[in-house]
């Protein structure tokens, strides 16, 4: 007499209160045991620090050494600076307003001309 036994799966315990969720119930014990974290201990899954990838960890070693290297040989690691932009014109009077927009019209338009001569060439 050969009687197979049935093999049941075994509960899964909460982690922080070690309280177990079996598989007879209707609904799925992953679901009931996150919900229950969820609600019982809310500050679990905040705990838990997020892991660097191996890439990411790859890729931050060798900036670190390419760094290292640009050091060793001398190399600044300061971006080049670039001059602040001029301030703007200010006028006494209208007329030197109207006549600085007139002259940056008159180069837009040059620029829009040469543009369509250019594409009417090709």
């Amino acid at each position: 007499m050969n009687v197979a036994k049935r093999k049941y799966k075994k509960p899964i315990h909460c982690p922080v209160c070690k309280k177990t969720f079996s598989y007879k119930a209707k609904s799925a014990p992953i679901g009931r045991l996150s919900k229950h974290i969820k609600n019982a201990h809310p500050k679990y899954k905040r705990k838990k620090a997020k892991r660097k990838s191996k890439i990411q960890q790859e890729m931050e070693y060798t900036d670190d050494m390419l760094v290292a290297s640009l050091m060793k040989a001398g190399i600044p690691l300061k971006a080049p600076s670039q001059e602040p932009p001029a301030p703007p014109i200010q006028h006494d009077s209208i007329i030197g307003a109207i006549l600085t927009g007139i002259s940056i019209g008159q180069a837009i338009a040059k620029g829009v001309k040469a543009r369509k001569k250019k594409k009417a060439g090709k």
